[in-house]
């Protein structure tokens, strides 16, 4: 059998090479990462900002919570049929810790009660402003020989990094039902870039991956073709 099997991947091969070869873009569907009919009643929050390291937070003009569960809210309006329950004035989590918070079942039951949610979205969130320097080589020409050469170049950039940490609670048992690491780089070439852009850069980066959890969703993908 050996030797039929070796004929057999011999006869593809050569079939394959010698039939043309065509590229095609697939729409694929994705499967929704929690069984949802659409119609849930959803509440949204609380995120906490989370700071890692020793480092104080960056100081920023707007709040990352609320931008990022605003952005959130807008996510879930526009990709599905959710009915998404009014923010609570004064909402006060137990903790400030996420660890913590994620194990508070009571508190997410007690929320649940009082929004007559189905689920609750919440998590962790950290936005960190990087800004670096260093060299890079490049080429040039020079315009006495004409020939091309390489340097060292100074290059200032900043970055703009995402650690999320996205939670879906059952607002009936106060359960974790679904956890979802979001982590998100985005680089820029200007030295002075307005934080506010920034961080909205990186949440579209996000979008696909945050409404596959809740919705299906359908990804483009290229694949290969044998041609007779």
């Amino acid at each position: 059998m050996r030797p039929a099997r070796l004929l057999l991947a011999f006869l593809l091969v050569a079939a394959a090479a010698g039939a043309g070869v065509r590229e095609v873009e697939l729409s694929l569907p994705v499967r929704a990462k929690l069984a949802l009919t659409g119609r849930e009643k959803i509440f949204i929050g609380p995120f906490l900002r989370e700071i890692k390291g020793d480092e104080a937070a960056p100081k920023l003009g707007f709040s990352v919570e609320a931008e990022f569960e605003r952005e959130l809210r807008r996510l879930l309006r526009k990709e599905a049929k959710f009915i998404l329950l009014p923010a609570v004035d004064g909402l006060r989590p137990p903790s400030s810790d996420p660890l913590e918070l994620s194990r508070a079942s009571e508190f997410w039951r007690e929320l649940g009660t009082r929004t007559g949610a189905d689920y609750i979205v919440a998590g962790s969130i950290d936005f960190t402003i990087e800004e670096r320097s260093g060299y890079k080589q490049e080429e040039y020409q020079s315009p006495l020989d004409g020939r091309t050469y390489y340097r060292q170049v100074l290059v200032e950039q900043t970055g703009f990094t995402y650690d999320i940490l996205l939670q879906v609670y059952d607002a009936r048992t106060g359960a974790v039902v679904h956890e979802e690491p979001l982590k998100d780089f985005h680089e820029v070439q200007e030295a002075n870039v307005d934080e506010f852009s920034g961080m909205f850069a990186n949440l579209y980066s996000l979008e696909n991956q945050v409404v596959n959890i809740f919705v299906p969703r359908t990804v483009k993908t290229k694949r290969q073709l044998l041609l007779p």
